[in-house]
């Protein structure tokens, strides 16, 4: 299969890390900035990490991602027809 390439460099970085994500820290949410993970948080703690990114990559719009549990993302695998 070809590998798909993005425009956003934060795209690419969460298709590339995405199941590694969701066996580590699924559940909980990612912000992405400068095409690398700033860090994980619950819903609660997103507006530090928001924070965070905007001081680091002040230029740069960060990528604000849940990460699907496992269980969730077989469901949605499963139902759409992909095999995993």
């Amino acid at each position: 299969m070809k590998e798909m390439r993005y425009s956003d460099p934060n795209d690419e970085y969460l298709s590339k890390h995405l199941s590694g994500f969701v066996k580590s820290y699924g559940g909980k949410w990612v912000v992405i900035a400068g095409g690398e993970a700033v860090g994980f948080s619950d819903k609660e703690g997103l507006s530090r990490l928001i924070k965070k990114a905007r001081r680091r990559f002040p230029k740069e719009t960060p990528l604000i991602s849940p990460i699907p549990r496992e269980e969730e993302l077989e469901c949605i695998l499963s139902s759409s027809g992909i095999s995993r």
